[in-house]
């Protein structure tokens, strides 16, 4: 049995530098479904040795899977297994953090797997933008699916990103300078780069920065954070020239690579609207939004919702240019839709149990930095369709059962 755990963690961490590195472009290859399905196997077998922390966090986990499960038998009643089982996945994923509770005595080399994926990651990043727009062959690379491989959503990419820049904010130490500053520029492209295709990823980076600079009380980091910050505006003079030369076309949402575009997007956020494309981006939303919450509030919506299996855009009359689209962009009002305010509440109040401690700056180091990491998940997942797959969920709740793990051992 140690021979098989061994090698599934080892498996498991090649899964998601895959999802990490590629993104959508693996979203169809269901790795991270054959993990999950692996790992519940291990959990029953090792059910007896499993130690798993009594708090309420955890209590209220298991219970969105329970009721996860119980809406499963009542959706294939009048829906399609796939697609039952498929809208499941919004807390089915949640057996991840359970799922590494085997390996709590395996922390050196989680957080190891974790600092090399996510030192690599700006430059990976980065390659897969200039794939994506810059060689024809390898940008309509099709490996699973009808999905390119390289086609990445900037949004998912913010996250990541944020995760490499507390990664090397805590642990620069493990590396040369010089690599250090490479990597900081690369940071610096990529944020540029983000900043110009998605809002969403570019305030869940700069919010989730922020929030751990500013709760963290380590002298040592916050001396690093004061150097890179002394030298950021030299890095910018060097980035911003290399970034107005990448000349690429429109994508279907309009936007392109620019000062202008970044400016534009910004604009939007703060209310100053100029683009056509970015605003009526914003108000299909906001309509399909309303919408969700007028329904939600009535007898039947307040209890249990719309359930599992059908496709939230077709039920609701909601046209996209997404025609796969089935939820909202907005992970938190498709928990209302499909299983009621009452649970929704019940998820809120699960997340707000989670980020308390940040607020109160109760949380060591290791805390604070995965709590700020789950915070931009949270909050891109209030924009787009994230949670509901597995390039966002799988990693999302393996940083979920490493905060539940952390705190265990503290």
């Amino acid at each position: 049995m140690a021979l098989v755990k061994n090698l599934y963690i080892r498996l498991y961490f090649i899964v998601m530098m895959l999802y990490v590195f590629l993104n959508k472009g693996v979203a169809y290859s269901f790795l991270a479904e054959l993990m999950w399905a692996t790992g519940i196997v291990l959990l029953l077998l090792n059910r007896k040795t499993l130690e798993i922390p009594n708090t309420r966090s955890v209590k209220f986990l298991f219970f969105f899977l329970v009721v996860s499960f119980i809406y499963i038998l009542k959706g294939i009643v009048s829906h399609s297994l796939f697609d039952v089982i498929r809208d499941s996945f919004i807390f089915q994923y949640g057996w991840f953090v359970f799922i590494l509770f085997l390996f709590q005595n395996e922390q050196k080399f989680i957080w190891d797997s974790l600092f090399k994926i996510y030192t690599w990651f700006p430059i990976v990043g980065f390659c897969v933008f200039i794939a994506q727009f810059f060689v024809p062959a390898i940008s309509e690379f099709k490996l699973f699916g009808t999905i390119p491989l390289v086609l990445y959503k900037y949004g998912d990419m913010g996250v990541h990103l944020l995760i490499s820049s507390l990664m090397l904010l805590m642990y620069s130490d493990r590396i040369t300078s010089k690599k250090l500053w490479i990597l900081i520029f690369f940071i610096a492209l990529d944020f540029l780069i983000i900043a110009a295709y998605s809002r969403a990823g570019a305030v869940t980076y700069i919010i989730g920065l922020l929030c751990f600079i500013y709760f963290n009380k380590d002298v040592v980091l916050k001396t690093r954070t004061r150097l890179v910050l002394k030298w950021l505006p030299l890095v910018l003079l060097i980035v911003i020239p290399f970034y107005i030369s990448l000349q690429v076309s429109e994508n279907f949402q309009g936007r392109t690579i620019g000062l202008e575009q970044i400016k534009d997007n910004f604009g939007s956020i703060l209310g100053a609207g100029v683009n056509v494309n970015s605003e009526n981006n914003v108000t299909w939303r906001l309509i399909w939004w309303a919408k969700i919450i007028d329904y939600s509030f009535t007898p039947t919506g307040i209890f249990i919702g719309k359930g599992l299996g059908m496709s939230l855009a077709d039920s609701d009359g909601i046209l996209s240019l997404d025609d796969e689209l089935r939820s909202p962009h907005n992970f938190h009002l498709n928990i209302m839709a499909r299983f009621g305010v009452l649970l929704f509440c019940v998820w809120m109040y699960w997340i707000y149990l989670m980020m308390k401690p940040i607020f109160k700056k109760q949380l060591g180091t290791l805390s604070l930095a995965i709590s700020c990491i789950l915070m931009a998940f949270l909050l891109n997942a209030s924009f787009d369709v994230f949670l509901e797959g597995p390039m966002g969920a799988f990693p999302f709740w393996t940083w979920v059962g490493l905060l539940f793990i952390t705190d265990a051992q503290t």
